[in-house]
């Protein structure tokens, strides 16, 4: 799932404008539910002609989503669930998810240097020291996933060889229940629920928004280190 930066909006401003978004997705997806329907139908269709190329490619997809736009993979959903059922289109986004993220994390190991990555973390505002420290627990270790951009994230914590079975549970722990709302938003669509798609939409927002905010907030405690650490500050 490719993560939303937040750089420098309020907690206020930045759920006014989530929930804005999710508003507009919402009006213009029911406005538009017969033809989006159709094309839903259509792209079912032509998946169950080949299920495992289908399948290869909605993979393929959640894993590019990581790093490219996580949207692209969660258009598909929809398709895929008329296709394969709720079930296995969740395994597949989850997996794709989780290894588009174990792609960074070997990029950073073995073909990038601690170089590179300080320089990405610079162009994104976020301390060295915040990932780079080698002290860094399992609990940071779950906010920075789920809130910081995965080239960011998982190229560091490659580099920086945390541990592989604590990162990838920290991406089971986060991605999985993700996976699991995304798909049911896309059930509740097609099957026209709407109490169960509001419901799931608010909390959407709820998590959306959480994830700005500790965005701002790691950024935020960098800035603060790195002025503490100027000389005179």
């Amino acid at each position: 799932m490719k993560r939303i930066p937040a750089h420098g909006s309020t907690p206020f401003r930045a759920f006014a404008w989530l929930l804005l978004l999710v508003a507009s997705i919402a009006l213009v997806s029911y406005g538009l539910r017969r033809e989006i329907v159709d094309v839903v139908v259509w792209m079912g269709a032509t998946i169950r002609e080949a299920p495992a190329w289908g399948a290869a490619l909605f993979f393929v997809a959640s894993a590019l989503s990581v790093l490219l736009l996580f949207i692209s993979s969660v258009l598909l959903v929809p398709s895929a669930i008329l296709a394969w059922g709720k079930w296995p289109t969740f395994l597949i986004l989850a997996g794709g998810w989780i290894c588009g993220w174990l792609a960074t994390y070997a990029i950073g190991r073995f073909f990038r240097d601690r170089a590179f990555i300080e320089r990405k973390l610079d162009t994104e505002g976020i301390g060295r020291s915040l990932l780079l420290s080698g002290k860094l627990p399992f609990s940071l270790t779950l906010i920075v996933i789920s809130s910081l951009p995965a080239e960011i994230v998982g190229y560091a914590l490659g580099a920086l060889r945390y541990p592989f079975r604590a990162f990838l549970l920290a991406l089971a722990l986060v991605e999985i229940p993700f996976a699991f709302l995304i798909v049911f938003i896309g059930e509740s669509f097609f099957f026209d629920n709407a109490g169960l798609l509001a419901g799931l939409l608010l909390l959407l927002l709820g998590v959306l928004t959480w994830e700005v905010r500790s965005a701002r907030r790691l950024r935020q405690a960098s800035r603060d280190e790195t002025t503490g650490l100027r000389p005179g500050g």
